[in-house]
């Protein structure tokens, strides 16, 4: 059997903590490979004695091992620093160039910036690309960094698209700009959705949620008669915490007994804890930091409603996840949500994005919990299973490797 070798490079450390869907897609690539495919991954690493950078390190997710190299370390995985993530990650693969650049047959990105570094080389190289970039010269809630200068960041993309083989995109729509942009790459350059891994996502029958969700009451204080509502995410601009936290807050003036637990970390924790301290909700709100994909699983088991209240997206995993696990969703109409959520069946997609409008749909689904069935919630899913959605990317490897001195350029 031929063995295809993805060398990934990315910021991510797959057996550490760390939030964000991109690190959980990583971690699905890499698990769900077929045994022809191989993956090694150049990222960070969180746990320096453990996994030092450097030095490459055996991995295990469980189905899958890989070879990790971390070359850099993070102590905070939902921090920002003062010196970006992007270029600290981009300054260490560069400064490990030729451990990083050994033994595999194709480079996969999942940022731009490190793959100005591999210009020269003449392997296959595929990207996915998670945020449709447009929102940089569009959004005004982003935390992206290159949003002070677009024209440098399209200039380098530009130069990156001329080096690939092929491209991925979790929005479909972005994937169509792409197309539009880089012409020559066009019949290269595809759309896919996320997927939700159905072996840590799944809905628990009644007695047992019943348990979980009295062992998670005890655990943080919350009252039995809540409306329970989870989000999980970074918490940043981009994820938009303050507008879920308003709607909760519009809730709860209006006599509506809400419970709302923050799964992840962020620049935004402390503001959001003064916030609802401020106004009178601390009692109402937990932050319950980091969390691992079990963890994760457990707190949506137990949870009422799980709420995306994002300014952008591409196709929120987390969202995917919540469906899995059984749990109605309320989200802002980003990215490709309405491929997912049908309002009044398995939960409910706001007009717009407005404290009202968010705050109409959290009460639609507290007040009406019949409609939104764990049977509607993870039948919207089905499609999105590691095996259908991966089966072409795995495919696309393969092509890349059987075709490796065929080169697409204008």
């Amino acid at each position: 059997m031929r063995t295809t070798r993805i060398r990934t490079f990315y910021p991510a450390d797959p057996a550490g903590v760390v939030p964000g869907g991109v690190d959980t897609f990583i971690r699905g690539l890499i698990k769900w490979a077929p045994d022809d495919i191989e993956f090694s991954l150049v990222g960070m690493t969180t746990d320096e004695p453990g996994r030092p950078v450097g030095r490459w390190t055996r991995c295990d997710l469980g189905r899958r091992e890989f070879d990790f190299f971390p070359v850099v370390k993070v102590d905070e995985a939902g921090g920002r620093s003062r010196i970006p993530l992007s270029l600290r990650f981009s300054l260490g693969a560069r400064r490990y160039r030729r451990s990083c650049s050994r033994d595999f047959d194709i480079y996969e990105f999942h940022r731009v910036e490190p793959a100005l570094l591999y210009l020269g080389d003449t392997r296959p190289k595929n990207a996915f690309f998670h945020t449709d970039m447009a929102v940089i010269r569009t959004e005004r809630k982003t935390d992206i960094l290159w949003r002070g200068l677009p024209g440098l960041y399209f200039a380098l993309e530009s130069r990156v698209f001329r080096s690939l083989s092929s491209a991925w995109s979790v929005r479909e729509q972005a994937a169509e700009s792409l197309r539009e942009r880089y012409p020559f790459l066009a019949e290269h350059i595809h759309y896919t959705p996320t997927w939700v891994d159905t072996e840590v996502f799944f809905p628990l029958p009644d007695d047992a949620r019943r348990r979980l969700r009295t062992e998670t009451e005890a655990a943080f204080d919350l009252d039995p008669a809540a409306f329970r509502v989870v989000t999980v995410g970074r918490l940043d601009t981009s994820k938009d915490p303050d507008l879920l936290l308003s709607a909760v807050g519009k809730l709860v003036a209006e006599g509506a007994n809400v419970e709302l637990l923050f799964i992840g970390d962020g620049v935004l924790r402390d503001h959001l804890a003064q916030r609802a301290a401020d106004e009178g909700l601390s009692g109402r709100v937990r932050f319950l930091g980091l969390r691992s994909a079990a963890e994760i699983a457990r707190y949506l088991q137990a949870a009422d409603c799980f709420a995306l209240s994002s300014a952008y997206e591409g196709m929120p995993m987390a969202l995917l996840e919540a469906q899995g696990a059984g749990v109605p969703v309320v989200t802002t109409p980003v990215g490709e949500v309405r491929r997912i959520v049908v309002n009044g069946v398995n939960g409910e997609i706001t007009p717009d994005r407005s404290v009202a409008s968010f705050a109409h749909g959290l009460d639609q689904v507290r007040r009406h919990p019949e409609r939104y069935s764990v049977a509607n919630c993870t039948r919207a899913v089905e499609p999105f299973t590691p095996s259908r959605v991966l089966a072409p990317v795995y495919d696309n490897y393969r092509a890349l490797e059987a075709s490796s001195h065929v080169r697409v350029r204008s």
